[in-house]
């Protein structure tokens, strides 16, 4: 093996440097033909960066589609209204108001028809949704649901509440 010399190490001058960009500060006493010596350039020159600014990004399940979620609410309150489903079935879907009023018409249709009569109907069928988005978080459907030979209509407004469409009003004509 050949006798080479890998590194070279020499001392610091003693002499003060010329300019202030070059002036190095010991964090540490130097010690003399040491390699591992650890110098830090002055604060002034080089502040800290400042930390990043953190955002929080919403991440998660995104919304249904207002058209296909719409759809099937309209069908469930259809057949709650004709006695075919049970009104428990919507409470996650309304608001407490347009729940009390489905319940006080479910218990309105209990008293004047009786379950044979009600059996004996052609199921509920909607025919045509119609969904106006106002806002983004805002859906306004309008339905048209047929009855054997009657129809009726529909208008939900529909809102988002806790990341999942809730309906806040319901008419029926």
């Amino acid at each position: 093996m050949r006798n080479r010399k890998l590194a070279t190490v020499s001392t610091l001058p003693a002499a003060e440097p010329t300019s202030t960009r070059s002036r190095v500060y010991a964090a540490t006493p130097m010690t003399q033909g040491a390699l591992a010596l650890h110098y830090q350039e002055a604060p002034e020159l080089h502040p800290l960066p400042a930390p990043p600014v953190l955002r929080l990004v919403p991440t998660g399940p995104t919304l249904p589609d207002a058209q296909a979620w719409a759809t099937r609410l309209v069908q469930a309150v259809a057949e709650v209204l004709a006695g075919d489903r049970p009104i428990g079935q919507l409470i996650r879907f309304t608001d407490t108001r347009v729940f009390t009023d489905l319940n006080r018409r479910v218990r309105v249709l209990g008293l004047t028809t009786t379950a044979t009569a009600r059996s004996t109907k052609e199921r509920s069928a909607v025919r045509s949704v119609h969904v106006s988005t106002p806002a983004t978080e805002v859906a306004e459907v309008c339905a048209h649901v047929r009855y054997g030979d009657r129809s009726r209509a529909m208008a939900l407004r529909l809102e988002v509440h806790r990341n999942r469409w809730i309906c806040t009003a319901l008419e029926l004509g």
